[in-house]
């Protein structure tokens, strides 16, 4: 399998970086993607997307364990959402609900966003969210439920390479187009494209679905409105909705980020001696201090994906690859 037959978008990244940089770049193994064996100067490094030697085999598996990494980052003093974890539905988790209000529920040991519910109230919502996630996980944490945005700060060897906003997809009107054509323009600009490949910056939005309805009549509109230029317009609702359910938008604000916020997503990563880290944090503004109970960190993921900091639907895209291939091959590259 030579690099132009990799079916693997971040591969590819890699790939072509590593060839721009001098840095030769092939499978491992014939016809598997899994591992890349990069050689510079003579010497050969073997990674996994962004997994190498570097990254010990405890960090892994605490980055992994969810309890044990918010164990780890509240000695740290750094800022965790209330939580509990369970094995099944109980008065003892309802208790949580009650004191929280609201709050997520997820699988404790599974990734992505695959069993999560977030913003759960009620009982009966939360009986749900819990059935789903057993699907996943043994266990299942219960989380407070931050209101705010949702930022992916990539750590790579204890700095801040890029950060990302995401949020649930929203259309802004421009005095003419009804919400139906917005969301139409939406889905024809969501394929992101570049000499190296192309992305889908999130799966296509459907207009016939009940959920859109029912977000739209909350808002007192309906898909062939005119809505004034400037209005904007939801089109997910997070009350107890299933996370990878919902069609997010990613946002460059590498340069917005604040100092404070710099330093504690440094400190998660280090915590967890994670090489490249992921650090997801939601709060109304990343550009502001983080100070609880109006913010926290969420997770720290030590298998980020970079094609979204690449591959920006709105704003620069960042250069992360580069930096990425510099630290591995820091002392040879000097």
């Amino acid at each position: 399998m030579d690099g132009a037959k990799l079916q693997n978008l971040h591969n590819r990244l890699i790939l072509s970086k590593a060839h721009e940089m001098g840095i030769t770049c092939r499978p491992l193994l014939q016809g598997c993607e899994d591992f890349l064996e990069l050689t510079y100067q003579g010497r050969s490094i073997v990674i996994n997307k962004t997994r190498s030697h570097k990254l010990s085999l405890m960090a892994g598996l605490l980055a992994k364990n969810k309890e044990a990494t918010n164990l780890l980052l509240q000695r740290r003093g750094l800022p965790i959402p209330p939580f509990m974890v369970i094995s099944e539905m109980g008065e003892e988790a309802v208790r949580f609900l009650e004191n929280q209000s609201s709050v997520v529920v997820k699988p404790l040991d599974a990734s992505g966003s695959a069993g999560v519910t977030l913003d759960v109230r009620t009982r009966k919502q939360l009986g749900e969210a819990i059935r789903k996630a057993s699907f996943y996980s043994k266990s299942m944490m219960l989380q407070q439920f931050i209101p705010g945005k949702d930022y992916r700060v990539l750590i790579i060897n204890g700095k801040v390479a890029a950060v990302t906003e995401y949020r649930p997809a929203c259309v802004i009107g421009d005095g003419s187009a009804s919400i139906r054509q917005l969301i139409q323009l939406l889905n024809e600009s969501r394929i992101i494209r570049n000499d190296i490949g192309q992305m889908e910056a999130f799966a296509e939005i459907s207009m016939d679905s009940r959920e859109l309805t029912m977000v739209l009549d909350k808002q007192g509109v309906a898909l062939d409105d005119l809505i004034p230029a400037g209005t904007q317009v939801e089109l997910y609702d997070t009350q107890n909705a299933a996370a990878n359910d919902i069609r997010e938008i990613y946002a460059d604000r590498t340069d917005t980020i604040c100092e404070a916020n710099k330093k504690m997503a440094i400190d998660a990563a280090e915590v967890l001696q994670i090489d490249v880290a992921g650090i997801d944090i939601r709060c109304p503004d990343i550009s502001l201090p983080l100070m609880q109970p109006i913010g926290a960190i969420l997770e720290v993921n030590a298998l980020p994906d970079m094609t979204y900091h690449v591959f920006s639907y709105q704003g620069a895209s960042r250069d992360v690859v580069r930096l990425y291939l510099e630290y591995l091959f820091e002392e040879a590259i000097r």
